[in-house]
């Protein structure tokens, strides 16, 4: 065996380890949406339908923010090889994760030609927040990484043997299945592909043809979606213009030239205007120091406590790779950079910024461009003892930020994020069967986060749900809420004018203020309650 091949394995060893242990545990709660796709998974495996009884559908409607379908096709064999658990739905990710460290070798190799640049590629994208923080949890992105970069694979390769297009185009046009913000990155991405390398394609007219209609055929399913509330719903509440922000801000400073007598308001408060600016504003935000490299982003779940989504030494090899590339020799340059690029445009578009999930597509991106620096300041120190020197100093450094970082994700964020991961709903499920034959019904709380976690961990039949499943109508970020199913009630407990005797509550301290003696308590990792489990006598 190659000595290169013997450090792969070791690389893919550490990325194993690193996503594989304590998988089941850490994150050490089970957030709705992991809850979502693997019991729709599972409803897929006992009935070829989804929780509301759509037969195989190209959209998961789930909480109402319909979900992309190939990620939860593609949890199907992990939920009948080893059960509908936490660690079978969050195994899929993580080997997704794994995969794409290899298609990230493989890939940089094809690029530059240097399997030391590769090599490192592989290491960065084995260790940096960005993957881990997703390979560890369930989410239909780490799909989409892997599809695009096996669809760049084959592409590279296409510019030699034309046929590998083929694939090329099925990776692309899967990932598209995959997660929402797919459908505006990989069509901007193929077409900077075709502008790039049109010179190669080109020479091949005939199997480009071939391949438009293999692409026509592929999306045929997909625009079968486009008048429906499956295509529209997402975006419908989550792009820049549904935030009634941006209206009463334009109104406002309309207002306010009519007080100054400009004369002509509408000239620079208009929507499109307002919209631009959001959409650069956005933009900018996902290349942010404090979000790359500070706190990373703004929704919890997405964030290891002190930590960004890159380690802070990358820094200064990131900006250092972005200038060597144009120093290496590679014909591909222009690819790594429309990739860099483009990545962050879907999810300018949307509201809620910066957004790691929306952009993860570009992590193996910057791995290769942290690898790139690092490989390159390297070059520069022609002194052997200084060499030495310097590239122990840089394995320090970053021994230090990983051990942080590993501190931090094991040890301070279960405690910290306890909450927004919906810590304790495992617990409250297993107590509420123990109970739940005494009680004619089993009224939760809206705060114990609803009716995803009595399906999941009772395994409830999919079958008997389907008939049972109904969703309300949409709030103000686009989900639903399902209000009841067999003995399971689910709404405010201060809806509850009278406390009777057959009915087992489930809520968090405040939906209790007047309890004396609950029947069980559920405890946060840090001690404090979570949640109680409380009948008539405990009140």
């Amino acid at each position: 065996m190659k000595r290169i091949h013997i450090f792969l394995s070791l690389v893919i060893l550490l990325a194993i380890a690193l996503r594989i242990f304590y998988l089941g545990k850490i994150p050490n709660g089970f957030y709705s949406d992991e809850a979502a796709y693997g019991y729709n998974a599972y409803s897929i495996l006992k009935t070829a339908k989804d929780e509301y009884g759509n037969f195989l559908p190209l959209s998961f409607k789930s909480f109402g923010d319909y979900k992309a379908p190939l990620y939860i096709y593609f949890l199907v064999p992990f939920v009948w090889l080893l059960g509908l658990t936490e660690f079978s739905v969050r195994l899929s990710s993580a080997i997704l994760g794994i995969g794409s460290i290899l298609l990230i070798y493989y890939l940089a190799k094809k690029l530059f030609q240097n399997n030391k640049i590769a090599l490192l590629s592989a290491v960065f994208s084995s260790i940096l927040p960005f993957g881990l923080q997703f390979n560890r949890m369930a989410h239909e992105n780490n799909l989409v990484v892997f599809l695009i970069l096996l669809g760049l694979v084959f592409f590279i390769k296409s510019l030699k043997r034309i046929n590998y297009i083929f694939l090329s185009i099925t990776a692309f046009i899967l990932s598209i299945y995959t997660y929402h913000d797919a459908r505006i990155f990989t069509p901007l991405f193929i077409m900077a592909l075709i502008i790039i390398y049109k010179r190669q394609l080109f020479l091949f007219k005939k199997k480009l043809l071939w391949g438009l209609l293999l692409s026509i055929l592929l999306l045929l399913p997909f625009m079968s979606l486009l008048s429906t509330d499956a295509f529209w719903s997402r975006p419908k509440f989550t792009i820049i213009s549904s935030d009634p922000g941006i209206d009463l801000r334009i109104n406002e400073e309309r207002g306010e030239d009519i007080q100054t007598h400009f004369f002509q308001p509408p000239l620079f408060h208009n929507k499109a205007m307002s919209y631009t600016l959001t959409f650069l504003d956005n933009y900018f935000k996902h290349f942010s120091f404090n979000f790359l490299f500070v706190n990373g982003d703004p929704v919890k779940i997405y964030q290891t406590v002190g930590n960004g989504v890159l380690f802070l030494i990358t820094f200064p090899f990131f900006l250092y790779g972005i200038y060597y590339l144009f120093r290496y020799n590679t014909n591909h340059k222009w690819l790594i950079l429309s990739w860099l690029v483009l990545a962050p445009v879907s999810s300018a578009l949307t509201r809620f910024v910066p957004s790691a999930s929306r952009i993860l597509s570009i992590q193996p991106v910057i791995a290769i461009l942290v690898s790139l620096g690092l490989y390159g300041g390297i070059k520069q120190v022609y002194n052997l003892r200084v060499k030495k020197l310097y590239i122990a100093v840089i394995v320090l450094l970053f021994s230090i930020n990983i051990a942080y970082y590993l501190h931090y994700y094991y040890f301070n964020t279960p405690l910290s994020y306890a909450k927004e991961w919906h810590f304790g709903m495992k617990e409250v499920i297993a107590e509420v069967e123990k109970r739940q034959e005494n009680f004619t019904q089993v009224w939760f709380s809206r705060n114990a986060w609803g009716y995803i976690y009595p399906l999941f961990y009772l395994k409830y039949p999919p079958d008997k749900y389907q008939t049972q499943a109904r969703l309300t109508g949409l709030n103000q970020f686009g989900f639903g809420w399902v209000n009841a199913f067999d003995k399971y009630i689910f709404a405010d407990v201060g809806y509850i004018s009278q406390i009777y005797p057959n009915i087992l509550y489930v809520g968090t301290p405040d939906d209790f203020a007047k309890i004396k003696k609950p029947i069980y308590t559920v405890f946060y990792p840090d001690g404090k309650a979570a949640f109680y489990l409380a009948d008539i006598n405990s009140f």
